[in-house]
């Protein structure tokens, strides 16, 4: 039974989780996405439009073709960032509660401006798979690139894409945590 908006009476829910800092860096990221986005319209538009003027450009401007084609591409680049900054928002895990009476999970997650909550029942968990989230660059003598961002897959019923819980989060009540998504295999 999967709701939304429906929120448990004050003090009837346990927190069980929490993104913590790492939902600063998601939010950052997300507005960033915006910003990049706007900027890169207008670039877009501002190339659409002149592309080929400038004196690098050779000095004629390019066919419309050519200018629709490098503009759009150009626009297309920072509103593709927004988009996926905005379908990443839709499945990282903000905050999960419980509540014990009814058997409840109301997990929140992040929108561009504020969160959504969603209400599952218990039994809707299908299953939550670990990843090491482990990236490390070429080696180079003068730079080491190392990544190092573990986060867990939710299947939830109902819902197509799993929702996404950052290891790295606090985790408040671990027990309870590991019970319903085995999120202390580690």
């Amino acid at each position: 039974m999967r709701s939304r908006r429906h929120r448990a009476p004050t003090g009837a829910t346990v927190p069980l989780y929490r993104a913590g800092r790492q939902l600063l860096k998601v939010r950052f990221l997300m507005l960033l996405s915006l910003v990049c986005a706007a900027g890169a319209v207008w670039i877009g538009l501002d190339l659409v439009q002149t592309y080929g003027l400038r004196p690098v450009d050779g000095g004629e401007l390019a066919p419309l073709p050519a200018r629709l084609a490098f503009g759009g591409g150009v626009a297309l680049v920072g509103l593709s960032f927004a988009f996926g900054m905005w379908l990443y928002g839709r499945l990282y895990v903000a905050a999960i509660d419980l509540d014990e009476r009814v058997n409840r999970l109301y997990v929140r997650t992040v929108r561009f401006l504020g969160t959504r909550e969603d209400v599952f029942d218990v039994s809707e968990i299908l299953r939550s798979e670990l990843y090491e989230g482990r990236f490390v660059a070429p080696r180079d003598e003068e730079l080491m690139l190392s990544v190092e961002a573990p986060w867990r897959s939710v299947r939830v019923a109902g819902r197509r894409w799993p929702l996404i819980v950052d290891e790295r989060g606090l985790f408040l009540d671990p027990e309870r945590m590991n019970a319903l998504l085995g999120c202390l295999e580690r």
